[in-house]
């Protein structure tokens, strides 16, 4: 299969926001609708049961190669959203991870000549005690964190750059769904409807970035003429100053538990590199406080019935859905 030849002209572009359909992609296309910068979503609703946006939309799998060989030539620049995202989600079906978090990377670096923006993790740290920069060692310790770092691979030659994101939390656009199986988002939900945390721990450093932050930085990345890998998390905090936060805002009663958590992975991200490169050194981002009180407000109001639904959850949502099938499946038997 020949290579799709793009010529880069910062002028002229038309993006393919890849997995647009999601909490980040959500994010992503409302910036590019407010900067009127022309594109298109390509997405397959694995998470999702229908897509209301009023954007050009295709839908496709990240794996039909077939069907982005044919859309490819139209598009200056591709925002490779699409995954399967969180260690328990990809562990369901390693095989499928890898198709879908590593070797569609592999092909799209090798079929298209355009800019790329790729949203890699910083969970390819794994356990590492010091601050780490973009040179510190990798450690995945998931099949997620190695897909991901696996995918890394295959753009590090390429006209890409690739953002090492933290956490997300927050509330995104009106139209993707919530998660609510992110730290802060989840410890905020259970606070209000348990009016209680317990922290397992709680030492452990994570890096955080708001979501709409993160479409922020990844749109404002397309004219840049950066590649390489970028570390992005507006925050660093230890999941019981989390719990300090969140406290302080519902109410909750705190408990820590000195039995150690299953997730051993601890990092503290530093996001130099990118701010002096001035990737996203002009914005003011949101802080964990901010998000808190966006999921507060959201619970508080009603607007979603039950947000502990399987939906809200990629690991949940994806085991829900294969038990469906199997359901189906048997009818027809």
């Amino acid at each position: 299969m020949s290579t799709v030849k793009i010529v880069y002209n910062a002028s002229m572009q038309n993006i393919l926001v890849v997995g647009g359909a999601g909490y980040i992609g959500g994010t992503v296309t409302d910036e590019l609708i407010k900067k009127k910068i022309p594109f298109t979503v390509y997405d397959n609703l694995t998470y999702e049961h229908h897509y209301l946006k009023p954007v050009d939309f295709i839908f496709g799998d990240v794996r039909d190669h077939k069907k982005l060989q044919k859309i490819l030539p139209k598009y200056t620049h591709v925002i490779l959203l699409a995954a399967i995202v969180g260690d328990s989600a990809c562990a369901i079906n390693p095989l499928l991870t890898k198709e879908v978090n590593q070797d569609s990377v592999a092909w799209l670096a090798n079929h298209f000549d355009g800019r790329i923006i790729f949203t890699s993790t910083c969970s390819v740290y794994g356990i590492n005690h010091k601050t780490v920069t973009e040179e510190a060692p990798t450690n995945p310790l998931s099949i997620y964190a190695q897909t991901k770092f696996a995918a890394e691979q295959f753009l590090r030659n390429k006209n890409a750059v690739i953002f090492r994101l933290g956490t997300a939390f927050g509330i995104g656009d009106t139209y993707a769904r919530i998660r609510m199986d992110l730290a802060v988002n989840y410890m905020t939900m259970n606070a209000i409807k348990h009016k209680k945390l317990t922290i397992f721990g709680g030492n452990q450093w994570r890096p955080f970035a708001h979501v709409r932050d993160i479409g922020k930085v990844i749109v404002a990345s397309l004219d840049k003429h950066h590649t390489g890998i970028f570390n992005f998390a507006s925050q660093n905090a230890i999941i019981s100053e989390v719990a300090e936060i969140i406290q302080a805002s519902t109410g909750c009663v705190v408990e820590k538990v000195k039995q150690k958590f299953e997730d051993e992975r601890n990092y503290h991200a530093d996001s130099t590199k990118g701010h002096k490169a001035k990737l996203f050194s002009n914005q003011k981002f949101l802080s964990i406080a901010d998000g808190v009180e966006e999921v507060k407000t959201l619970v508080l109001s009603n607007r979603i019935k039950n947000l502990e639904l399987a939906f809200y959850s990629n690991e949940k949502h994806l085991l829900a859905s294969i038990k469906e099938y199997e359901n189906q499946t048997n009818t027809f038997l």
